[in-house]
This record gives structure tokens, C-alpha cells and sequence, in this order.
């Protein structure tokens, strides 16, 4: 679950959230490619503004953020631990050079082990810093690395962290160690990047262009239940499907100049680059189900600054399966249906003037 995390004092930078949407995607396909065609599956990347301010996140140490994210999540209904499948991968504005992640249940401690265990098959939690975004976004580090140049030779710009190669390299390390990863230099002591011409990601995360992990980091990947698709993404977003009739509806697309739908509740909002709004009472979507389809899942709020209250009916070929009353200023609820064996998937507003948010909403795939 990919979060754009701005502390509560900072303003939203809106014209920097598709690059974070492409880096996420880059990253999933460079693990295809690592791994011979696994990887993992991704939610839609939310925005979100914490109940916290940059101060009290970094406090005395970038590290701060890290136990306030997890409590405030958790808060969410959105826990990274206790035997959970949730990986949280926050990009926090703001942040700096500081990154780290954990698995909740640990990481192999052999080579013997990969493969053979679910370590990193669990929840996890990274936390990101985006310098080196932000100095691409200043303009001071080049999107692509150029190798040989900048500090030591490691393609960067004014440092080794200063360009959009580490920075999709360091999302790619820590994602690592979610899924149970843990450097090299743990089973190969004094192993180190200058030295080597193995650049394995979860040693050398600026040589992220070199796209290499060692045979038991791809061998213990593919065991994991994370990787199960290829770098298709694995759901095929309602925004992007033409409903097969409407009223008083409509989409929003970050692809099309969409700005973000925002609905209240968590923390100082949550935004979703991808959104079904339909508009109060009688408003109604209906698709066609596709025939590898699994489920439908999406963010249900109403749109900020809604003070009513709506009820949210979901029908599976005309038949109801699920009723939601959402209310202003409440926070998105998670809604996943089963759908594989319908052919028209449905949601209608049946009572309130509000503007209902489905928010990130898509269509799983086999």
C-alpha cells in the first residue's frame, strides 16, 4: 500500500504526485524483471496529509517518523504488524535522506533459508525520505544516473543519494527487506559495492539501473505469496472502464489533469489520484464484470466539505450485497467485493444529497 505522506503543516504538492505514482510502477517492474517475471502487486498510491506536523515527525531524529506512522496507521484500521498482510510504504515529504523498513516477521538468516520460509511473508513498513525527488524536482539531480559521474562515480548529482535512480533504488531496497531481505553483508562478510562487480539492490541501491539481486534473494521473492503476478497490474481501474449506464456521475484521472478527490477523516485527508464521485441522491454507475475478474475493491467517504450523510447501496446483477452509511467528515471504509461470478457490477447513492467518493477503485484480475 503506496502512501504519499505530507506532515499537517506542509502544503500538498500536487505536481509531484504523478512522478511518485511512476516511481512505485518502476520499481514493481524492475522486480519483474530481477526475479524472471514476479512481482508484486500494488495498491493504487493514496495521498496522505498526517494528523501530524513536520516537527512532531521529525522530532530529534528523521527516525521519529517512524513510530508515529505506525501508530497513526494502526489508529486507521491499517496495521503493518500483528500477522498482517499489509505492507505500508510511506514517501514522506519532508523526510530527507532517512529510509528504513521492517518485516513483521523478520528476514532469512541463511542463504539455506530462502525459499524454504515465509519470513517477509507478512506485513511490513518502509519509510522513505524524498530528497533525492526533491532535488530532482529543484533541479539540482538528474532523473537518470550517469555512471562515473557525481560523488564517487555513482551517477549522481551535488551527493550518491542526489538523482531519481537512487530514489527508485531505495523504494526497491527497502521493499526488499518487507519481504524479508537483509543485506548481502550479513552472509558474505565484508562484501561491499566497491568492490564487487555483483551489485545486488540490497547492498548497492544507487546501481538501481544494473537491475541485480543474487539467485537466493529471486529464489526466496518467488516463494513469497506477495509475488504472484507479473508486471501487468493486476487490477484494471473502474476510471478507466466507460460505465455501462450513469446518472449523475463522473471520474476523475490523474492521467487526464484530474486534480486529487479528497475526502475527510483520516488524519488531514485523504486523496485518491483515481475516483468515481457520484453526485447525492439517485446517483448510480453500472459495469460490466469482465469474465477473469475476482473482486472489486475501492475507499468509500464522502467528498470534503460534506456535511450529510449517504447510504451506499452495491448490487451484484441487480442483487444487493452490501449497504454502507457514510457520513461527512468520517473517514474512507474499505470495500471489497466478490464479483466472480457476476456479470454487472453496480452502486447507487439511495438516500443523501452528499457527494459519494469510490475512491482508487478497481477490478481484480486471475
Amino acid at each position: 500500500m503506496p502512501v504519499y505522506l505530507v506532515p499537517r503543516d506542509y502544503a500538498v504538492p500536487l505536481d509531484r504526485v504523478p512522478y511518485h505514482v511512476d516511481v512505485v510502477d518502476d520499481v514493481r517492474r524492475w522486480y519483474g524483471r530481477a526475479t524472471g517475471g514476479r512481482t508484486f502487486t500494488a495498491e493504487p498510491l493514496i495521498v496522505q496529509v498526517s494528523r501530524h506536523t513536520f516537527a512532531e515527525l521529525a522530532a530529534d531524529s528523521f527516525q521519529a517518523w517512524w513510530p508515529l506512522l505506525q501508530r497513526e496507521f494502526a489508529d486507521y484500521g491499517l496495521p503493518w504488524n500483528r500477522r498482517s498482510k499489509i505492507k505500508l510504504v510511506f514517501l514522506t515529504n519532508g523526510a530527507g535522506a532517512w529510509a528504513g523498513a521492517d518485516s513483521e516477521n523478520g528476514g532469512i538468516d541463511s542463504i539455506g533459508a530462502a525459499g524454504h520460509t515465509d519470513d517477509g511473508d507478512w506485513g511490513g513498513l518502509a519509510v522513505i525520505g524524498d530528497s533525492s525527488a526533491g532535488g530532482v524536482f529543484a533541479g539540482v539531480c538528474p532523473e537518470h544516473a550517469i555512471p562515473g559521474t557525481g560523488d564517487r562515480g555513482r551517477g549522481g548529482g551535488t551527493a550518491w543519494w542526489c538523482s531519481g535512480t537512487t530514489y527508485r533504488g531505495t523504494l526497491a531496497h527497502e521493499l526488499g527487506h518487507t519481504f524479508g531481505l537483509p543485506h548481502p553483508d550479513l552472509f558474505r562478510p565484508g562484501f561491499r559495492c566497491a568492490d564487487s562487480t555483483a551489485y545486488s539492490q540490497m547492498q548497492c541501491h544507487w546501481e538501481y539501473a544494473r537491475e541485480r539481486l543474487f539467485d537466493y534473494e529471486v529464489t526466496h521473492l518467488r516463494s513469497l505469496s506477495f509475488f504472484a503476478s507479473d508486471t501487468a497490474l493486476a487490477f484494471t481501474r473502474l476510471t478507466d472502464v466507460p460505465a455501462a449506464s450513469a446518472i449523475r456521475w463522473r471520474r476523475a484521472r490523474l492521467e487526464a489533469g484530474d486534480s486529487l478527490t479528497w475526502v475527510d477523516g483520516r488524519g488531514g485527508g485523504t486523496g485518491f489520484p483515481w475516483a468515481v464521485v457520484l453526485e447525492g441522491q439517485g446517483a448510480r454507475a453500472e459495469y460490466a464484470v469482465p469474465v477473469n475478474a475476482t473482486l472489486v475493491a475501492l475507499d468509500l467517504g464522502v467528498r470534503r466539505g460534506g456535511a450529510g450523510t449517504a447510504v451506499v447501496r452495491f448490487t451484484l446483477d441487480g442483487r444487493p450485497v452490501a449497504l454502507h452509511t457514510m457520513t461527512g467528515g468520517a473517514p474512507p471504509r474499505r470495500v471489497i467485493l466478490d464479483v466472480h461470478s457476476a456479470r454487472r457490477f453496480a452502486v447507487e447513492v439511495t438516500s443523501g444529497d452528499v457527494a459519494v467518493v469510490l475512491g482508487n477503485p478497481r477490478i481484480y484480475l486471475r
